[in-house]
């Protein structure tokens, strides 16, 4: 990560005015919207509570042939189809997700062209209304300023996209040049940003191509608030932690990031489950406020401790923290135009991360003389180095080779490839690697492996010494005797938990010990081989419980799919038969009813227990779904396969179980199906496989039906 910093530097300077120039210029373009209504006519607007429309009455001047037709100018906010109507005209419905092309690339608001004719005291109606704070900004123009109200805010909004695209073109190029995951956390948050404030000003659903993200109404856009909000945080994370990871930043920044992104998420599904627009738009304020506040604490306490322009960026978003308070609150309707103030809270954002961009250029300096000075140090020697590509080394050999052994060999396999790179690098006589209870067994590798026999004699009356060391957990050397010359024997422990324990053994000639960086080096490798050992049989333990059914320990619907695959192209390759068998729980419900969920997972276990008891070799059994089993039947025609529904229907009804005091008996109805000659996919036998079972269903449960097939 990035050094600290301790005040901006000469080089920033120049970034700081050309951002200063550009926000003048983009201010400036924003200003303009107010004076572009100067010729507005007063109006009043009476809004009716939620959801009913809103009256506004205004007065127009006498209608003449040479003047230009009046407009009220509503600005455009994420909502719904509006209109206006009055004395039995109505306009044309606009709407905000699925925008008119006349309307242009960048439109700022709805404009409905009144009828010529009109003049004087007009009262009319507006479907739907907008928030009380937005009456101030419903304007009534000449089409003329009206057409110059759009093209300043065209300008304003061209000027904010483009900066954005700016920002994030300069973020990737300082990533490619740095390689600090920041900066591409910085264009990702900048990139999200244009797309979210495009959505938000409806400019998003106006670009040929995207229009089709319309379709998500109000659940894409308040979905792509809660991204925007989680970049927003990890940005904040990762800039204010720099060269100290776990501060509460950091631990704090991680939990809101996935919980943001899981509010986008249920957003998307919600959608689809009914959940109101209205919700979500709540829920995004509070998270907005609370991402907020979360962010200038964090900015905060960066400030403390002297990170480059934290302060800046604090008191940058409490001026936006203040403006999105008033607009959450509606506190805006007798101040400035909220269309002003929306975009001057735009324009706030963008400032915003360009002077964390800045901020970063300031620290990359000193993080790039931190590297320089690291690079200098470790290139001290030709051995560093040469101990440096055997660490990579042994990682790319352990991942290669522990991936084409099974769990029994994953152990020996790990430190033996250890030893074949520590060997070159730590010349010894001997090495050994001895261990009790790791995964269950033992452990003794030697090299040279002709002189196993002779250290493991050694070692039986070492054992409980060496278990004392360690168990302390720290590196040790010490002379020993030998029957032909003094020898050094250097002890790693392996940190494994007790009573298991183990360490790396390693002896060479003469009284010279092992140097502290020979000794590190040693700890290294047995940590990193350790590291990849239990990586690599925590993998293999993962692949077989991916395999099994959890509540039954038998195979799981993924599994038994794979094998029905793999079983028919088999079967149509030989030419043998193959059958499969469905088996199903008789009120399986009435059980769960009567006497728990608990009583219901016990009858599973039970059941899937005696049919897998019941079932030859050479047959596949799984849990297919629910209280369903599956078993295929290689080798089985009709005839066979219905003998073996028989035998499992039999061995259920044998069975008895108890529970808290009561007797269960249970019964299984069973469906047979054989494959057709040219099957090779199991879809079609098992659709006759599941008819046979609601045959048995109809028929009165525990019994056994065949489908129509091809006996052999």
């Amino acid at each position: 990560m990035l050094s600290r910093a301790r005040g901006p530097g000469a080089g920033a300077w120049w970034q700081l005015g050309g951002l200063l120039l550009l926000s003048l210029l983009v201010a400036g373009a924003v200003a303009g919207l107010g004076g572009a209504s100067a010729g507005s006519i007063p109006l009043q607007m009476t809004a009716a509570p939620e959801p009913g429309p809103a009256t506004i009455r205004f007065e127009l001047p006498p209608a003449t042939p040479e003047a230009a037709p009046w407009v009220v100018w509503v600005p455009r906010q994420a909502g719904r189809t509006m209109w206006i109507e009055a004395h039995g005209w109505r306009s044309p419905e606009l709407s905000f997700y699925a925008p008119d092309p006349a309307e242009g690339l960048l439109p700022a608001g709805y404009s409905f062209e009144l009828p010529r004719r009109w003049e004087g005291p007009i009262t009319a109606t507006l479907h739907p209304r907008l928030a009380a704070s937005s009456a101030p900004a419903v304007r009534v123009l000449p089409l003329d300023q009206a057409a110059r109200l759009e093209r300043t805010a065209a300008v304003a909004n061209t000027a904010l996209y483009t900066g954005l695209l700016m920002l994030a073109l300069m973020s990737l190029s300082l990533y490619a040049a740095a390689r600090d995951r920041v900066f591409l956390t910085l264009a990702t948050c900048t990139g999200v940003l244009a797309a979210t404030l495009a959505a938000l000003n409806g400019h998003l659903y106006t670009v040929p191509g995207l229009r089709m993200l319309a379709h998500l109404q109000s659940a894409g856009l308040w979905a792509l608030v809660f991204v925007l909000l989680a970049t927003w945080v990890r940005l904040i994370q990762q800039y204010v932690v720099a060269d100290q990871p776990g501060l509460w930043v950091d631990r704090a920044g991680g939990v809101l990031f996935w919980a943001l992104l899981a509010a986008a998420a249920a957003c998307l599904v919600g959608a689809g489950l009914g959940v109101p627009g209205w919700f979500w738009h709540r829920l995004s304020g509070v998270a907005w406020l609370l991402t907020g506040v979360g962010s200038l604490a964090a900015l905060v306490d960066a400030g403390r401790r002297r990170v480059a322009m934290a302060w800046l960026m604090a008191a940058l978003l409490l001026v936006i923290l203040a403006i999105a308070v008033l607009q959450q609150f509606q506190l805006l309707a007798a101040g400035p135009d909220p269309l002003l103030m929306r975009l001057f809270y735009q324009l706030g954002m963008v400032v915003f991360l360009t002077v964390s961009a800045m901020g970063l250029v300031q620290r990359i300096s000193e993080y790039r003389e931190q590297r320089d000075r690291d690079r200098l140090a470790r290139a001290d020697t030709e051995r560093r180095m040469l101990r440096e590509a055997a660490r990579t080394d042994l990682v790319n050999t352990l991942q290669s080779r522990l991936r084409q052994v099974g769990q029994e060999e994953v152990a020996w396999t790990g430190f033996r490839v250890m030893a074949d790179q520590l060997l070159p690098l730590l010349p010894v006589e001997t090495l050994v690697v001895v261990a009790e209870g790791l995964h269950g067994g033992e452990l003794l590798l030697v090299d040279p492996p002709a002189m196993k026999d002779e250290v493991a004699g050694q070692l039986r009356g070492q054992y409980l010494s060496l278990r004392r060391q360690a168990a302390g957990g720290i590196a040790m050397q010490q002379p020993v005797s030998a029957a032909r010359e003094p020898c050094t024997q250097a002890m790693v422990p392996l940190k494994m938990r007790a009573p298991s324990w183990g360490a790396l053994i390693l002896r060479r000639r003469g009284t010279q010990g092992f140097a502290p960086d020979e000794m590190a080096l040693a700890s290294e490798f047995c940590r990193i081989a350790q590291m990849h050992v239990e990586q690599a049989v925590a993998a293999i333990k993962l692949r077989q419980s991916a395999e099994l059914d959890a509540l039954t320990g038998s195979l799981n619907r993924r599994s038994i799919d794979q094998w029905l695959t793999r079983s028919f192209l088999e079967a149509d390759r030989d030419g043998q038969p193959l059958s499969v068998l469905f088996v199903d729980l008789d009120r399986f419900k009435a059980i769960n009813d009567r006497y728990g969920h608990a009583c219901g997972d016990h009858c599973l276990r039970a059941v899937a227990a005696t049919l897998s008891a019941s079932l030859g070799d050479g047959a596949l059994f799984g849990r297919y779904g629910g209280e369903e089993f599956l078993a295929i039947l290689p080798g089985h025609g009709g005839a066979a396969a219905r003998q073996v529904g028989e035998e499992l229907r039999a061995a259920v009804e044998r069975q008895t179980l108890a529970w808290e005091g009561h007797v269960i008996r249970l019964t299984v109805s069973v469906g047979v199906a054989t494959r057709r000659d040219g099957e090779r996919v199991p879809g079609a036998t098992i659709e006759r496989a599941d008819k046979a079972l609601y045959a048995s269903k109809r028929a009165g449960r525990n019994c056994v039906h065949v489908a129509p097939a091809v006996f052999t």
